[in-house]
């Protein structure tokens, strides 16, 4: 251990001991050439061997961002290395919290920008360098109010950094935490790391910062903190949410999804930052005071535009993550045609775009192609250049049949510039498949879906993977569709995904001819609809889809606790109370005893026949019940 006083290579002279991290010991010196403050960092004698000498360093000497320290030198002295980096001023975020200090929501939605582009700049390097370790006691608070990132001197790249055991538990991601544990205990582990380990690690800051609650460890409960009644936005708190999802799928691909997540949180005028810093002078002070009242009043006027405005959008992102269909129409095209908008939106054409792609998602997802190619088709001429926008504009113009529009469009310079070749290969596809080519189609398929995904074409590959399910269930052959929806669910967290895939193998299973296969089949539908039903706010579909497979696996208990649970939700719905009936008659089969069920069997019944007669509905299935009850009273007779 290091003493004060000491002095490392002839340069560095040791003030005193401020930290103590995972991988090593931190030390407060003087650059006695320079005189300047450096910090420098003992790594932990079981850490040595994982440090790769001067090519690391090399590699860490490289990085020049605003929000990380520099680091200036490595050092090998008697078998002990240290790392040299820039000393950053100010006190960490774990100070703050230790202190109960809270913060403004656009203060930490500041931090958040300032962090995602720090990752976005560290993940982007080749190699890439994840930092491993992100928590409150590493993120520095600058006197100028921004943050600095510490303490990454042995981020390794992604292929060694995955064994890296200086970890914080409550902070490391689920994934990070596993491979830690095998490297631990000698086991072999395939897991690899990539940066949404450091996204998670990010998320689980906040939600400290955001909640004064310590994020769980692992094999602890997570309270989501969409769910928790914070002082902050319903939008900021679903991004931390989506960042510390236990799926590495299902949280934000890269830190730069994640930062336009924030930026579609909450957008600020540069009109109004302007104001925002007018300052009062001794000179011409009437006549400025003058100026200052009418610009007040513009002002006060556009401030309160762009709250409502944010307000607004915040409703509609909430909608959006939820794909609340209903709910995304209703609030995009209220704030598109309001005129109290038009003005924000003539200004913000990113933020109109935006919107409208959002809009052209839901009916994508309804199967009104028309509208959402219409939809698609304002977003991309408002911003041509980007790229998502020409994608699934052609895309729908694909589904609607207007295949030569959709060539056009492909063919103009926006189209080439834009679409890459993952791109085009998944429209000649759609285009295959609508022509009646299926085996091309499924060729074309094939040829995409063996490249490698990553953030930029994670979108294609997803609905690549749909097209081959569409295609597969079309004809039939629900096993292929579920292994296609099985790939897409592994790359996004859409529930829509989620209600294919169960529905696939529900067919799978109605067409299986053998037992342990419908079993197989309907487990993997049951797997889905739990956890539709274990997300925020599951439909009545996926409630009941829940209910009707454990009927199918025959648990019918399990089956009757789940449509006990909707009754209260959804009284007088004599669907609800039919299939309780059908599960109690499941168990006196099973049983073959009556008895056991005949009260709360008749009970169910006379309530659900009372609200199907009143419906005016006839149902199959409600007909049937009835006759198998007058056969259930005859023999009771």
């Amino acid at each position: 251990m290091l003493q004060n006083g000491d002095i490392l290579d002839g340069v560095y002279q040791i003030i005193r001991e401020i930290g103590r991290g995972g991988t090593g010991i931190i030390y407060l010196a003087e650059h006695l050439r320079l005189r300047k403050y450096v910090v420098v960092k003992k790594i932990k004698d079981n850490f040595v061997g994982q440090v790769k000498g001067r090519i690391e360093v090399d590699i860490l000497k490289r990085l020049h961002h605003s929000y990380l320290p520099q680091v200036y030198d490595f050092l090998v002295l008697n078998g002990s290395v240290y790392t040299v980096m820039e000393y950053v001023e100010g006190h960490d975020l774990q100070y703050f919290i230790d202190q109960g200090q809270w913060f403004d929501e656009t203060i930490l939605h500041k931090w958040l920008l300032q962090l995602c582009e720090v990752l976005m700049y560290l993940h982007g390097q080749h190699p890439m360098i994840l930092h491993s370790d992100i928590k409150p006691s590493n993120i520095m608070v600058t006197p100028q109010g921004n943050v600095c990132l510490i303490d990454f001197n042995i981020s390794l790249d992604g292929e060694n950094s995955k064994d890296i055991q200086g970890i914080s538990a409550n902070y490391a991601a689920p994934e990070q935490y596993e491979k830690v544990q095998s490297v631990l205990y000698g086991r072999e582990s395939k897991i690899k790391l990539d940066g949404r380990m450091d996204i998670y690690s990010l998320g689980a800051t906040f939600y400290a910062l955001m909640t004064r609650y310590l994020p769980p460890a692992p094999g602890e409960p997570l309270y989501d903190i969409a769910y928790m009644e914070v002082p902050y936005s319903e939008g900021l708190k679903a991004v931390v949410s989506k960042a510390m999802k236990q799926n590495p799928s299902a949280r934000f691909h890269t830190a730069e999804h994640m930062r336009r997540a924030l930026q579609d949180v909450s957008r600020m005028d540069p009109i109004y930052k302007r104001y925002s810093r007018i300052q009062i002078g001794a000179v011409f002070i009437w006549l400025f005071c003058m100026i200052v009242g009418s610009l007040m009043i513009y002002y006060g006027s556009w401030q309160k535009e762009i709250e409502d405005y944010q307000s607004a959008y915040r409703a509609l992102y909430v909608a959006a993550q939820s794909q609340d269909e209903t709910q995304i129409v209703v609030n995009a095209t209220s704030i598109l045609n309001s005129f109290k908008y038009r003005n924000y939106l003539k200004k913000h054409a990113d933020s109109e775009a935006e919107i409208l792609h959002i809009l052209g998602d839901s009916y994508f997802r309804q199967e009104k192609y028309e509208d959402a190619a219409m939809y698609y088709d304002k977003a991309f001429r408002l911003l041509p250049r980007e790229g998502g926008y020409c994608k699934d504009y052609v895309v729908a113009l694909v589904r609607a049949g207007e295949k030569e529009e959709a060539g056009r469009v492909m063919a103009s310079a926006e189209g080439l510039e834009n679409l890459s070749e993952f791109e085009q290969q998944l429209i000649q596809a759609e285009i295959d498949w609508l022509n009646g080519s299926r085996d091309a189609a499924l060729a074309k398929l094939k040829s995409m879906l063996s490249g490698t995904p990553d953030s930029g074409n994670n979108d294609t590959f997803v609905n690549g993977y749909l097209l081959e399910a569409e295609i597969y269930g079309t004809e039939a052959q629900y096993g292929e569709a579920v292994k296609a929806l099985e790939a897409a669910s592994k790359l996004s967290d859409s529930r829509d995904i989620l209600r294919q895939m169960g529905q696939m193998a529900a067919q799978a299973a109605s067409v299986s001819k053998k037992q342990e296969n419908q079993t197989v089949y309907l487990t993997k539908a049951l797997q889905c609809y739990e956890s539709l039903n274990q997300m925020a706010e599951p439909t009545y579909e996926d409630k009941m889809n829940l209910a009707l497979t454990r009927r199918g696996l025959k648990d019918y208990q399990g089956s009757i606790d789940v449509l006990k649970a909707m009754s209260v939700s959804y009284p007088g719905d004599y669907v609800i109370g039919m299939w309780m009936c059908y599960n109690y008659l499941g168990i006196a089969e099973e049983k073959e005893d009556y008895s056991a069920v005949a009260d709360e069997l008749k009970f169910r019944f006379e309530d659900c026949k009372t609200s199907y007669m009143s419906s005016g509905k006839t149902d199959s299935d409600m007909e049937t019940l009835i006759q198998l009850m007058r056969e259930v009273e005859a023999l009771e007779r």
